[in-house]
């Protein structure tokens, strides 16, 4: 594949990335891809051969963006000496953060799975999610068993408290909301996650 070719599936990448995760796969054409990407209908299904295997491509990329993040951040927490844990958590916590922060897709493109989108793939969980998510979970473990927590609902928590805030935030005094992009907001939850989590551990603060 020639350098042209390559700008413009990663184009296409980016894009339909953008589209699934604010409108969902379901609800998306090759069409608007094309158009958004300012290419015809044609080149998309020629750098993809459907709507399917791109939505695939953008779910394998997502993987792949968690998996750099979480797999060296679930290590260090299942490697680190109990007076470690404390602060291995906390960066297990801020590197799942940091990466909705940066790629705000990735929790958008999950939200829409949650909500039965894209159906039609039935084995995209046991593909990619599933894998990721025990790998975490195991690390998880070592924290949560010697505290009788739950190792995959204290993982989850976690996702699912990072995932609610990127996606609808919370409201302040005045009535407006705050998200990721907000910093004042971002670090609050930061901090509240930190203790949060710390605490169902009985790990120390700080």
């Amino acid at each position: 594949m020639d350098s042209a070719e390559d700008g413009e599936r990663e184009q296409i990448l980016r894009v339909a990335t953008r589209l699934f995760a604010a409108l969902g796969y379901d609800s998306t054409s090759t069409h608007q891809i094309a158009e958004a990407a300012g290419v015809e209908p044609a080149v998309v299904t020629a750098r993809f051969t459907d709507k399917r295997e791109l939505y695939l491509a953008v779910m394998k990329e997502a993987h792949r963006i968690l998996a750099a993040v979480i797999e060296p951040c679930s290590d260090e927490l299942r490697t680190a000496p109990p007076e470690g844990k404390a602060a291995a958590l906390h960066r297990f916590i801020d590197g799942y953060l940091d990466v909705c922060l940066e790629y705000p897709e990735i929790p958008s493109l999950w939200m829409h799975r949650w909500l039965s989108d894209a159906s039609d793939i039935s084995n995209l969980e046991s593909m990619s999610a599933q894998p990721l998510t025990w790998y975490a979970v195991d690390s998880m473990a070592t924290v949560a068993l010697p505290v009788d927590a739950d190792p995959l609902f204290m993982t989850y928590t976690m996702v699912w408290c990072i995932h609610g805030f990127s996606l609808s935030g919370v409201l302040d005094k005045t009535g407006e909301r705050r998200r990721l992009d907000d910093e004042d907001a971002t670090d609050r939850f930061r901090a509240h996650l930190h203790q949060l989590l710390g605490r169902a551990l009985d790990l120390p603060d700080g």
